[in-house]
């Protein structure tokens, strides 16, 4: 009779939940049983920052931040914490073999992948057995359908290790794959073997197409393919810009028009193009690849919704070629009718269900994840909206990866920030959080850790969290963009650049990484910002914030709601006014605590003892690039004086003793335009860039990007020999070619050049 009841009472649940229940491995009514070990994924595989094994029982998820590994027991909706590991240094992607005995995880800054064993029936136990050694900087990691070959993207030396999981050895290095690869993605042919698939590869950065910098189509994105047959590069795909956002410009600076000061809803009628940048994740779903990308729209003028894009492209796996079916998910937010709105702002991930045709989509800025439908045949994309809403599922803090079960009913977000993972029942009609599971604590209060982490928080965010003026004032929500569209992690992510140059009211302006900023040794040290030294304070970037990504910012009056106005120049300074408070602290000192001690410098492929790089470094000295390049973080620019400058430093609105010409301005070059319409602004030179880690951010030199690599920099006569007063000690090739090598060897364990 009890059988029955319960019989009844899961018939109760309806056939789709019963079929669920199935598949997850019940063996009859009553207590579920753990589902069965299997010795290969039933679908494609992608690189990851947590990882299941093909089972959905055990759950991997990196902590970059504190050098581990968590595992959960997830069957059965378990959801329960196991065991933290250490492992190298600053994790990030992990996978677990189909069998779920044995995890690898890659360690960026220790240039390892780390091999634990797990044990299905007392994960407890879970260790490390070995380090290997593989390139420089890992990042992505994923198996092979079957478990038997691990790929392993090195994104600072532009290549990708093959180990073979037997042996726990690398058999290939695959070179040259392409600048800065991130994302791994393999298919899966179903025969059980390994010597047939296809691995993809992203290239984090959008490439030159041969268009001057600036312009919407510009650069190109591009994945990199690679048969495991014979584990050697076969060719590039060229991912296409879009031609139009669906979001429309009140200037063109290219065309040298610019915005009414007020404009209105009529002075919107110039098109906007993007291309695809940042791409960090693929994933392969039947005959196509999706890559989610954040789309650079740097012509001027720069406004919240017309700069950066929320793109989502479609790569047919037979032609490999682009479908040219990307989408701009902002369109579809836009179009709601329901308010508030939230945006799709820096999607960094994407997941996809096995045997129904719908994806997850990670948006890393705004805190949530956004669903899409797939069409099967034309592998077309489409939001999933119900109209007022699209379907949007909040997650914790800086979601960064994203993995669905083989059941297709749990899907697993991994949260950098808040440290945690988010739990999506993804059943059908459900798409609802069921439970967060903490991976790792968070800083002690109080602490300078405490302070850098929510500055890393809010400079990750497009929207923040702040204290309202009182202990007991509602939490202050949405400060740091128009409805969530727009996050300094948009343009510089992890800290670093975008290596877009924008159009912006100055004219074109590479982004600058903020790794070097500040002096290491000293962070009361900090460089002029940006490349016109019209910026001496982190709190002056308060004016983007405002005028770029239309927030309400985070300066504010004496009753510390109201947004206070930021101060365009330099008299009187920005820095110390009133702040909004994040968890107790003050918001931009956080920011600032973040810029200085939470960002790295990227680590260089190259040996400092390979005799060319010692070579150019003496060069280098001879040369006197120290002039402008010197001191620990490789420029001279310096704020020499307390904020505000006084008047006998500034001309022209620039703090001119920090400008150099070196020949790298051109009034005539076609990308050489304000988006004001103003003349161009450089005649007087540039603040100098720093040097430090110049190979991670490639084809995109000087302040206009009209040099696509080193060579054409040190082609220009003017710039070369400006340490020496115009004498040329650069002249033969193999010089150049020394001192290039020394240039690509410079990263933070570099002596400084004084």
């Amino acid at each position: 009779m009890d059988s029955v009841n319960a019989a009844c009472k899961l018939l109760s649940l309806g056939s789709a939940a019963v079929l669920g229940l199935y598949i997850a491995g019940q063996t009859g009514i009553g207590q579920p049983a753990t589902p069965a070990p299997q010795s290969r994924f039933a679908g494609p595989t992608s690189s990851q920052t947590l990882a299941l094994d093909a089972a959905g029982t055990i759950l991997a998820v990196t902590n970059p931040d504190s050098n581990t590994v968590t595992f959960f027991d997830v069957a059965n909706d378990r959801n329960r914490r196991i065991r933290e590991v250490n492992v190298g240094q600053e994790p990030w992607g992990v996978a677990i073999n189909p069998l779920g005995t044995r995890a690898y995880v890659a360690n960026t800054i220790s240039g390892t992948v780390s091999v634990l064993a797990v044990n299905r029936n007392s994960p407890a136990v879970a260790r490390v057995l070995t380090e290997i050694k593989v390139g420089t900087e890992p990042f992505g990691v994923a198996l092979t359908p079957n478990g038997t070959k691990l790929y392993v993207s090195n994104k600072s030396s532009n290549g990708v290790s093959v180990i073979d999981t037997a042996s726990n050895r690398v058999i290939r290095t695959i070179e040259n794959v392409g600048f800065h690869p991130r994302g791994i993605a393999i298919t899966n042919d179903g025969d059980g073997e390994d010597d047939d698939e296809t691995v993809y590869v992203t290239q984090f950065f959008g490439m030159p197409n041969g268009k001057p910098d600036g312009e919407d189509d510009s650069k190109v994105g591009l994945v990199s393919i690679i048969r495991t047959v014979a584990d050697e590069l076969e060719t590039t795909v060229s991912l296409i810009p879009i031609g139009d956002t669906g979001f429309k410009a009140a200037g063109d600076a290219l065309a040298k028009v610019a915005p009414p000061a007020t404009p209105v809803a009529a002075d919107f009628r110039f098109t906007t193009g993007a291309y695809l940048n940042q791409l960090n994740n693929i994933i392969v779903k039947g005959n196509f690849a999706y890559i989610p990308s954040v789309g650079a729209s740097p012509n001027g003028p720069t406004r919240f919704n017309v700069n950066t894009q929320s793109l989502l492209s479609v790569m047919n796996l037979t032609t490999n070629k682009d479908t040219e079916q990307t989408i701009n998910m902002h369109v579809a937010v836009a179009n709601q009718t329901a308010t508030p709105k939230l945006f799709v702002t820096v999607p960094w991930a994407i997941a996809a269900k096995n045997r129904e045709d719908e994806a997850y989509v990670v948006s890393a800025a705004s805190d949530h994840v956004v669903k899409v439908s797939l069409n099967r045949g034309s592998g077309a994309a489409t939001v999933v909206s119900d109209g007022a809403r699209v379907l949007q599922i909040a997650t914790g803090k800086n979601p960064r990866g994203i993995v669905i079960n083989g059941t297709d009913t749990r899907a697993y977000v991994s949260n950098y920030i808040s440290r945690d993972v988010t739990v999506i029942n993804v059943e059908r009609g459900q798409d609802r959080v069921s439970a967060t599971m903490q991976s790792d604590v968070l800083p002690t209060a109080g602490t300078i850790w405490e302070l850098i982490h929510v500055g890393k928080e809010l400079y990750n965010s497009s929207t923040g969290e702040f204290d309202g003026p009182t202990p007991l004032s509602p939490k202050i929500r949405g400060r740091l963009s128009d409805n969530g569209w727009g996050s300094c992690a948009s343009c510089h992510p992890d800290g670093l650049s975008d290596n877009v140059v924008w159009l912006f009211a100055a004219g074109p302006r590479r982004t600058v990484p903020q790794h070097a900023d500040y002096d290491p040794d000293d962070p009361s040290k900090q460089r002029v910002f940006n490349w016109s030294a019209i910026f001496d304070e982190q709190e002056d970037f308060e004016l983007n914030i405002r005028g770029v990504s239309g927030g309400l910012g985070l300066i504010v009056g004496d009753d510390g709601t109201t947004p206070a106005t930021p101060v365009a120049g330099f008299t009187p300074a920005n820095a110390n006014r009133r702040q909004l408070r994040s968890r107790g602290v003050n918001s931009w000192d956080a920011i600032k605590a973040y810029i200085q001690f939470g960002v790295r410098a990227p680590i260089s492929p190259v040996d400092k003892n390979d005799p060319e790089a010692v070579a150019g470094e003496r060069l280098f000295r001879q040369a006197g690039c120290q002039t402008c390049h010197g001191t620990v973080t490789w420029s001279s620019s310096r704020v020499k004086f307390a904020p505000p400058p006084g008047a006998e430093v500034l001309s022209n609105g620039q703090i001119i003793g920090e400008l150099k010409k070196v020949g790298t301005f051109d009034p005539a070059a076609k990308n050489e335009v304000r988006a004001t319409g103003l003349p161009p602004l450089g005649a007087d030179g540039f603040a100098p860039p720093t040097l430090l880690s110049l190979f991670a951010f490639p084809k995109t030199f000087f302040h206009n990007g009209s040099a696509d690599s080193l060579e054409q920099v040190m082609s220009n006569v003017t710039h070369r020999s400006a340490g020496t007063n115009g004498v040329d000690l650069l002249t033969g090739e193999a010089q150049r070619r020394q001192l290039i090598r020394f240039l690509l060897s410079i990263d933070g364990t570099s002596p400084p050049i004084e």
